[in-house]
């Protein structure tokens, strides 16, 4: 990642207005009861992004912490495939 770079209110309402823009142009509907707008993080696909950092989720570590130790080679598989997502951050 490069330099992070923090944009003002009015660049953050001008990107705003943009996507929404595009999106109407594109005849994409939102479902306002489901945007959220202004958030500092959020959680997405495991993962937790806020202030430019990807970390994962620690619902998602904390369940994989707290899994009991394989038993059969399938646990075990299933195991590594689990932390194998979270890799990168190991």
């Amino acid at each position: 990642m490069g330099p992070q770079r923090f944009n003002t209110c009015e660049e953050d309402i001008l990107h705003l207005n943009e996507i929404c823009t595009i999106l109407k142009d594109a005849r994409f509907r939102l479902n306002p009861e489901k945007c959220e707008i202004a958030r500092i993080g959020t959680d997405y696909l495991g993962h937790n992004i806020k202030n430019g950092e990807i970390r994962p989720s620690l619902y998602n570590i904390n369940g994989l912490l707290n899994t009991k130790l394989p038993q059969t080679p399938d646990e075990a598989c299933k195991f590594v495939k689990a932390a194998e997502y979270y890799r990168k951050f190991i």
